[in-house]
């Protein structure tokens, strides 16, 4: 794959993701770890003589349903320990053939798979086809699926960003309880995800960018994921974040927002899902990635923020977005252009959707401003964003149907952290 000079292999990218950002092969077999304190046996790798009451226990822990935990070769019976982790992986035909080397990595590590391919086409047509009713209820397989994955890889399944126009607002509403307990399914169920962009053509159509501009700006994003540089510069606006109370946001078109993120974990979007983010709370990523984050304390939010443009997601742009907080929620809103796509937005989701839920700060260099995708937009060095929604899983308490973004280029604007500036018009502040 090429654009404009970068290529991006596959083959490279797919190694990537299943060897460095997600770790994926296998797992502590959940039988051996409840039976191996009660039979001393199991302590061994394998066993040649057994008792009589050890045969038939051994029988039984040959069943697949054990694991299995036992394996018989010749006279010798081993322990199996570990098990292959199982992998949901959604892919759009654009990305099928990056689905396949994923698979490919997966299988040579010893996990399991199952694929889907999403087109926004049958997605749309689900909701206009489908009962109103119909679209209130939690389908079995997908509950199934997201209680039993270890892992979620989307490699970007959605290509027309701006698929719920023509979706009649009552539908898009209806569905929004089942999104939301779909998210408390995969928040239970620990599941690592993991989200990778992609440059569709429908979507490059749909932001007004040209496709081979786009391409350029996705790929090298991209490869700027896994540059020093850019663990680098991650790591010391973490270090300027952690142990720290209160952050406050002032530019020179009116944003003055300021919010608590007093005992919040700072979280390091760096290129791989580390023991420390699992144990913050954080069990996802983005590829591309590049961002210093957190959930802020979802009460505390006071104030005024600004942004010049930024997608609602499913619309399209809305242009001069203004955003009032009052203790953590969204109390008033207003754009200059397309106001009506954040009505809609209000009107469509359930739960804490309109309460603060991250504090993200941009690292990658190679990202671009591409009109609207916000896994790129998000990373842009000299950018921070604000976002209301879900944020349960990276160490928040929002339960929401939702999580919007909204971006905000920093060039005329002033990041503080307990009252020390940290960013100075888009540019780090080291003390």
């Amino acid at each position: 794959m090429v654009a404009g000079g970068i290529m991006l292999k596959k083959e490279w990218l797919a190694k990537k993701i299943v060897n460095y950002s997600m770790h994926i092969g296998q797992k502590s077999n959940p039988t051996y770890e409840k039976l191996k304190k009660k039979h001393r046996v199991l302590s061994k790798d394998s066993v040649k003589r057994v008792s009589k009451k050890d045969k038939k226990l051994f029988e039984k822990w040959q069943d697949i349903d054990y694991g299995p935990l036992v394996i018989k070769k010749g006279k010798k019976y081993e322990f199996k320990k570990k098990i292959g982790h199982t992998v949901l992986i959604s892919y759009n035909p654009s990305t099928k053939k990056l689905a396949q080397a994923v698979e490919r990595e997966c299988w040579k590590n010893g996990a399991h798979t199952f694929s889907q391919e999403t087109e926004t086409a049958r997605i749309k047509d689900s909701y206009l086809y489908k009962p109103t009713d119909s679209l209130r209820e939690l389908d079995g397989t997908k509950r199934a699926l997201f209680s039993n994955m270890d892992y979620y890889i989307n490699l970007e399944s959605i290509e027309n960003i701006m698929w719920k126009k023509g979706v009649p607002p009552a539908k898009l509403s209806a569905s929004a309880p089942v999104n939301q307990r779909i998210s408390q399914i995969r928040d239970k169920s620990k599941e690592r995800w993991l989200l990778v962009g992609w440059p569709h053509a429908d979507t490059a159509k749909e932001l007004g960018i040209g496709l081979s501009k786009f391409r350029q700006i996705v790929f090298h994003s991209i490869e700027e994921s896994f540059k020093k540089h850019t663990f680098d510069l991650v790591w010391d606006y973490v270090r300027l974040l952690e142990g720290k109370k209160e952050v406050r946001i002032e530019s020179k078109e009116g944003t003055d927002l300021t919010f608590s993120i007093k005992g919040r974990k700072i979280l390091a979007d760096d290129g791989f899902l580390s023991e420390r983010d699992i144990a913050n709370g954080d069990v996802g990523m983005n590829i591309p990635c590049g961002e210093a984050f957190c959930a802020p304390v979802e009460t505390s939010a006071d104030g005024t923020y600004i942004v010049p443009r930024n997608i609602i997601r499913g619309y399209g742009i809305a242009e001069g977005i203004k955003l009032k907080f009052s203790k953590g929620r969204v109390v008033d809103y207003s754009a200059r252009k397309h106001e009506d796509y954040l009505n809609k937005f209000f009107k469509e989701n359930t739960g804490d959707y309109d309460r603060i839920a991250e504090l993200g700060i941009g690292c990658n260099r190679g990202a671009e401003f591409t009109n609207g995708y916000i896994i790129v937009d998000e990373k842009i060095l000299g950018t921070l964003h604000v976002a209301i929604g879900w944020n349960i899983g990276f160490g928040g308490k929002n339960d929401a149907s939702s999580h919007l973004d909204f971006i905000k280029p920093m060039q005329h604007g002033q990041l503080f952290v307990d009252n020390k500036l940290i960013m100075d018009k888009g540019k780090i502040v080291k003390r």
